[in-house]
């Protein structure tokens, strides 16, 4: 189906670091896998999109995987010239969306990107797929269930390039494979009771957990803090991010930061 998404770019939310099984195919197009199901999308420019799917599964699946009923460039206008480093951010990345993921790919997947690059990420995520997901069409993996992996043993595991966080996601899967917690049944929690909930899973401390909230719960306000961001606070935010100021929006601010720094920005944290 064909579509006009205004404001939209698929490529910097594909390359923003918060999914891992969306990848360029060339010339404009890219495949994401999720949901045990793969979409093809095209750029045609103009903000015109081809999405290889049928408009019921669009509206049933996509739709919302995209958060395209989420109105972000009334986000971006809360940001002006006057906030220097964050504007020029929000300009940058005023095209980005942040995705609704399944929250056991996206648990999975924050502990495998502890101390590894966007790419390294995706070839541990990739390889742990094909070792243990379901197969759904001709060389195209599902991500694995909590069974799966939580059945796996470390050598398995291990074969996945995951390093010290083997150990960490069998744990973890172990967990969530026995309802400890269940994934789906933290959707109502407030903030504060979701991060409690993530915490005591293996290999999840505060970053993790944020980056979980963000891009699996949409929890707006959740900010993950990586070697990235980190920077970007003690270089334009000494005295702190001013949460205050964009209430149910600072995860967004977040990325746009992330995306910023990581394209070198305005070189001033390139320079330090």
């Amino acid at each position: 189906m064909r579509l006009s998404i205004p404001g939209f770019d698929l490529a910097l939310t594909a390359e923003s670091g918060q999914c891992f099984r969306m990848r360029s195919l060339g010339e404009n197009r890219w495949r994401v896998i999720a949901f045990g199901r793969a979409l093809e999308i095209v750029d045609l420019g103009e903000n015109v999109f081809l999405f290889d799917c049928s408009p019921q599964e669009f509206d049933a699946l996509w739709r919302d995987y995209f958060d395209l009923e989420t109105d972000y460039h009334q986000i971006c206008s809360l940001v002006g010239p006057e906030d220097g480093y964050l504007y020029e951010a929000a300009c940058f990345a005023r095209g980005l969306r942040i995705l609704r993921q399944e929250p056991f790919e996206t648990l999975i997947s924050f502990i495998i990107s502890q101390r590894k690059s966007v790419g390294a990420i995706r070839f541990s995520v990739e390889r742990l797929c094909q070792a243990f997901g379901a197969e759904f069409a001709l060389g195209l993996y599902a991500f694995p269930t909590p069974k799966a992996l939580a059945e796996a043993s470390l050598d398995q595991l291990l074969a996945c390039s995951l390093g010290y966080r083997a150990k960490y996601i069998k744990g973890a899967a172990r967990m969530i494979h026995e309802g400890r917690p269940d994934l789906d049944a933290l959707h109502p929690l407030d903030d504060q009771a979701l991060l409690d909930a993530l915490l005591p899973l293996p290999g999840v401390g505060v970053k993790v957990a944020n980056c979980v909230m963000l891009f699996a719960y949409h929890r707006m306000d959740a900010f993950p803090v990586d070697v990235w961001i980190d920077r970007v606070l003690a270089s334009e935010f000494p005295g702190g991010f001013p949460f205050e100021r964009f209430p149910g929006v600072s995860g967004v601010l977040q990325q746009h930061l992330f995306c910023y720094a990581r394209s070198g920005g305005s070189n001033k944290l390139v320079k330090k």
